[in-house]
Formats: C-alpha cells, structure tokens, sequence
C-alpha cells in the first residue's frame, strides 16, 4: 500500500480524492490542509514536510491545493496570496519530495494559456509563446516550471472544474436556474469542463501504477464525446445543465462581464497522452444525478399538492352548488306554499 500526502485536502478536488481513496486498499491518503500547512509560510514547507514525509513513509505527494480567486488575484486583495501558494510553495514541496526522491504530482490550469483566439492546447504546446492574460495565470504557470524541474514531478492540468465539494459553477447555475428569472451567459467562451470524480480517480491510478507516467503533463479533462471537435462553451455548458434538470429559464448570451482578470476566450485543453475520461455530458448528468431526482421529487409532491387543491376547489365548489341548489328549492317551496 502506498502512503500519499495530499496537499489541499480540503478543497473542491482535496476532498474528492480522499473521498475516493477510502474505498481503496491499494492506497493511504493523508489530507493536509491550511491548517496544517501553511503555504504562504516557505520556511515551514521546507521543514515541517520533510519532517512529515520522512516520520510517515510518505511514497508520494499531491499537491491539489492552490488559491483561486481569479478577481482578487488581479486587483491585488489576493495577489500576495496566489503569488505565495500558487507560485512560491511549488518549490518548496519539490524541495521537500526531491529531499526523499519520491514524484510529486502538481494540479495546474488551463489559464496558463492565453487562449485569446480560436485555440486549443496540447500538452507539449509552450505557455511562453501563448503567455497567460491574468495573474492568477502566470502565478500557476511559474508553479507549473518549478514542478517540471524535477525529475519525479507531474504537472496535471485541468479546467472549468466542478464537483459534489465546495462551490463551483455547476452548483452556481443551479441556485441560478432555481431562483432567477433569467441567466445571463458569455457567449465567446470556450473550455474543457471537468469533474473531480474522473480527475481523483485519473490520479489515484497514477499514484498507485507500479511505474511513473512517462510524460510530464497531462491534460485531465472531460472532453467531448460526439462527432464535434474541440471544446465546449458556456453557453453549452449551461444549457445542459437547464435542460438535464428540466428547468425552462431563458438563457441571455451576452458578449462579456466585467471580470476584473481577463478570461481566455477559448483555453480548450487536448488530451493526448492520459487515458481518456468520460465525456463531459455523462459525468455532468452524473454529477447531477441527485440533483434531479430531488428536483422531480419537489415537482411531484407539488404536482400532488396542487391535484389536491384542484379537488378541494373543485369539492367546494360542488358544496356550493348543492346548496344554492338546495336554496333554490327552499325559496320555490315557500312560494308554492304561500300561493
């Protein structure tokens, strides 16, 4: 059984990692968590996880954790932060892993890329030639070169991630679809959507393989699985999400927000090298699952509820019928009888 230390273990992919690894008896995953490490604190990377990996027999390290606020990043309220966690603890845990000669294996993001045409990437495709457009970007981008110094170091891309943990954009357009009358949309935006059961379980058989991968990167997405190449847009995304759930919201395409960090037009992430994963569709309904049958359930019992309404209406509206009608012969009587 190998011994795994999770950086991140509280996180949106964190949790589903450790989540899925309970179920295995090929692996021991330990969560780490800010609160019991610090990442924007270099001399306690250095020291407290050597310490860890060398006490506990660690054989390998995930590092799932980074900062992402993509607005605050850029604005400055959270630069110092991404720029330590992001850009700076990297080294740092590749110094710690290196110390023991065990891999690591390092998630990044499509924003590496500047995605500011009509584009998708490959794993060999170099982010300095199509150079990241926000901070949050460069700042993983620089975490990224620090892993891939390292001979046992792996570099995990992934994008538009979402999960049964934390917030995301799925469960966003939910609450959306439940309670606005409308959803607004950008339309010229076009990704790789990804979902954290098929990323954890792509990287536990990584982990646990008896040989290390032999590349360096890897795209891990949910790529399309019909005769349509390329990436899928929000639009899309949004509209199977209305229209798996049975929802009729109109959705607004609208050109942009005012984003304070710019976004990649199209960051659509190609994966070459892994094992393929499901396709987007089947692991959004899969994540939603549950979602919609709670939802039928709701529309069932308020179906119910208003079939019952419609026959108490409809039982007192007879009753006061028969009454009238009882009334009426009441009155007719009185009128025969006083003649």
């Amino acid at each position: 059984m190998k011994k795994v230390l999770l950086l991140g273990g509280q996180g949106m992919l964190g949790s589903e990692i450790f989540t899925q690894s309970l179920e295995m008896d090929t692996v021991d995953v330990i969560p780490f968590s800010r609160f019991n490490l610090d990442l924007t604190k270099e001399t306690e990377i250095v020291k407290k996880l050597q310490k860890f990996i060398d006490d506990n027999s660690i054989d390998v390290v995930i590092n799932a954790s980074a900062y992402t606020v993509v607005d605050k990043c850029e604005e400055g309220r959270g630069e110092e932060q991404s720029f330590a966690i992001n850009a700076v603890a990297p080294k740092y845990i590749v110094e710690a892993c290196k110390e023991k000669n065990i891999p690591l294996f390092h998630f990044s993001t499509d924003y590496v890329f500047s995605g500011d045409t009509n584009q998708s990437f490959n794993e060999n495709d170099d982010p300095d030639i199509f150079p990241p457009i926000n901070m949050y970007g460069k700042h993983k981008l620089q975490g990224e070169k620090e892993v891939l110094q390292y001979e046992k170091g792996f570099v995990l891309r992934t994008a538009w991630l979402s999960g049964q943990f934390g917030h995301n954009f799925v469960n966003k357009i939910v609450h959306l679809l439940k309670t606005a009358p409308q959803i607004k949309v950008v339309k010229n935006e076009w990704g790789s959507p990804s979902f954290t059961t098929d990323v954890a379980s792509h990287v536990l058989r990584l982990v646990t393989a008896d040989t290390l991968p032999e590349n360096s990167i890897f795209h891990v997405v949910n790529e399309r699985g019909d005769e349509y190449k390329g990436g899928v847009s929000r639009v899309e995304f949004v509209e199977e999400i209305r229209n798996f759930l049975g929802f009729d919201t109109p959705i607004i395409p609208v050109k942009t927000f005012n984003f304070v960090a710019k976004r990649p037009i199209s960051s659509v992430l190609n994966n070459n090298y892994g094992e393929k994963l499901p396709d987007w569709k089947t692991a959004l309904h899969a994540l939603l699952a549950k979602e919609k049958e709670k939802i039928e359930k709701k529309r069932q019992i308020a179906y119910k509820k208003e079939q019952a309404r419609e026959k108490y209406r409809a039982q007192q509206e007879q009753l006061r019928a028969e009454k009238a009608e009882q009334v009426a012969c009441s009155q007719n009587k009185k009128e025969k009888e006083n003649k």
